[in-house]
């Protein structure tokens, strides 16, 4: 009997030890087949076993990838890991084709939002999972949401600027702060209407989500949950009220609004995901995204003052008509826009857009072929100050290359014609092919036209009322300074807001 015992025990320990042995080697097979699709792509030699992980820990990633491309070329690789492989494309023939044919996104980046707000369908790594998803909800945002983002700037701008700056004994605000808090109710505003201005918690939400957004990415990082530390079940915990604001804030938006907008489902929508996830989701990436480009415009502004007068300018012939600058009458603010695509172009919300192909390889037409799984970014900070892509200002702030008048100044003149038009004409900013602050292909941001409409909005509705400048005595600085072609803001101005005459 106890020989029996012992035999099946042994068979059982020389099945697991089988079954564990082939795990391994197909593991490792796997890892020798993606160095020996790697192989062809330049890079530089792996310093050790661990890859290029210390050279990325000592430099900033933009900054070796400015290098790795001038020495290797228009596609290099780096190892992240033995593992784990990196590829940037720089080459303007090949970005536009890697972003149309790989499709998906990292899973990190889906644990992250998960992990903190919830299922989220906008964050999937498999695009084919979240193509309907991305499609109704870009229809919602260019649409009715679109429509409503106009008439949020006459509300928020006295309220938020004012507040912030009768806060300071010296009225200035930060540059940054500001513009984070302009950004967070545009869009909370956008998405629940007046019944977010009127809620009694909104100071509290926005302190919950800025305060989760610093650490989602942190606590996403752990190959397992550390259930163990207790910073991270205060986290979990601060998830858990910024839930439960957001399904009290939702309900109460459902019950005041008629429109039935507000998330509800189409019949089509995968109930799998939470409907509060999906618009903390969107709410947590809009809000950062569109900060940085408010920040980075009105930094633009109080160094550009000629331009700031040009587009007061350009309000004030735009009332002469009769109209208001918060409408849709874009074709007569162009220098406002131009701004706002200059100002994008220059510093964009992340100098990286990230990609993947998680079940295939890629192969492309100069005859590349990226193994499936690897990380691809195309560094779009280097692409958009690419002399070779932008002329030889590419350095320059000069919103004059997305008008029809580029004669080397800044603004071009303004010519009032008779029905109040001037003589600029705003170029279409996809005629540009390395134009890519919000990405490109299948997975291009979905609310760009939100950001650029709104925040143009916003500064239409601010320039028509207040001057920006920068607050009397202030010792820095914020011009941008150039470290190997790319731009760093230095510390962020404080401003001042000083009302216009009558």
């Amino acid at each position: 009997m106890a020989s029996c015992l012992e035999r099946e025990i042994n068979a059982f320990l020389w099945l697991s030890l089988i079954s564990v042995t082939s795990y391994l080697l197909g593991k490792l097979a796997k890892i020798f087949e993606l160095w020996r699709k790697a192989r062809p792509i330049p890079g530089p030699p792996c310093p050790s076993f661990y890859g290029h992980g210390g050279l990325i820990s000592t430099s900033s990633l933009t900054d070796i990838l400015y290098a790795m491309h001038k020495k290797y070329g228009g596609v290099v690789k780096l190892w992240l890991g033995p593992a784990q492989l990196l590829v940037s494309i720089e080459d303007m023939d090949l970005i536009r084709e890697v972003l149309l044919k790989a499709e998906d996104k990292l899973p990190l980046t889906g644990r992250a939002f998960r992990l903190a707000f919830g299922k989220s369908s906008l964050f999937i790594s498999s695009f084919d999972k979240v193509e309907h998803k991305r499609n109704s909800l870009e229809l919602k945002l260019g649409g009715a949401l679109l429509e409503r983002a106009h008439l949020i700037p006459e509300q928020i701008w006295g309220c938020v600027i004012e507040n912030a700056q009768s806060a300071r004994a010296n009225g200035a605000v930060d540059s940054k702060e500001i513009s984070l808090h302009l950004a967070y109710t545009i869009l909370a505003t956008t998405i629940f209407g007046d019944v977010f201005l009127a809620w009694p918690k909104a100071t509290v939400y926005e302190e919950l989500l800025m305060n989760i957004s610093k650490d989602a990415c942190f606590w996403a990082s752990y190959s397992i949950t550390p259930f163990w530390k207790r910073d991270f079940w205060r986290y979990q915990d601060s998830c858990a009220k910024l839930k439960c604001l957001t399904e009290e804030l939702i309900k109460e938006c459902r019950q005041k609004c008629k429109s039935g907008f507000l998330w509800e489902s189409d019949g089509h929508d995968n109930t799998e995901y939470e409907p509060c996830g999906e618009i903390i989701s969107l709410m947590f990436h809009g809000s950062l995204t569109m900060a940085a480009l408010i920040a980075n415009i009105l930094t633009r502004l109080v160094t550009h003052v000629d331009i700031q007068d040009k587009i007061y300018s350009e309000i004030v012939m735009v009332q002469k008509v009769g109209r208001s600058p918060d409408e849709q009458n874009y074709d007569m603010t162009p220098n406002l826009l131009a701004v706002v695509y200059e100002s994008a172009r220059l510093l964009p919300a992340g100098p990286l857009l990230q990609r993947c192909s998680l079940q295939h390889d890629l192969k492309l037409k100069d005859g590349t072929v990226i193994p499936a799984g690897a990380i691809i970014v195309v560094p779009v900070q280097l692409v958009q100050m690419d002399s070779s892509n932008w002329g030889s200002d590419a350095l320059k702030f000069n919103p004059c290359r997305f008008l029809s008048s580029t004669d080397g100044r800044c603004i071009p003149d303004q010519k009032e014609t008779s029905t109040g038009h001037t003589s600029s004409v705003l170029k279409d900013p996809n005629e540009f092919k390395a134009f890519l602050p919000f990405g490109s292909g299948t997975r291009a941001c979905i609310g760009q036209k939100l950001a650029v409409l709104g925040i143009s909005s916003l500064f239409a509705a601010l320039l028509e009322r207040y001057e920006v400048r920068l607050q009397p005595g202030s010792e820095i600085n914020p011009k941008p300074k150039m470290n190997n072609c790319i731009l760093q803001l230095l510390p962020s101005p404080q401003i001042v807001f000083v009302k216009r005459s009558a």
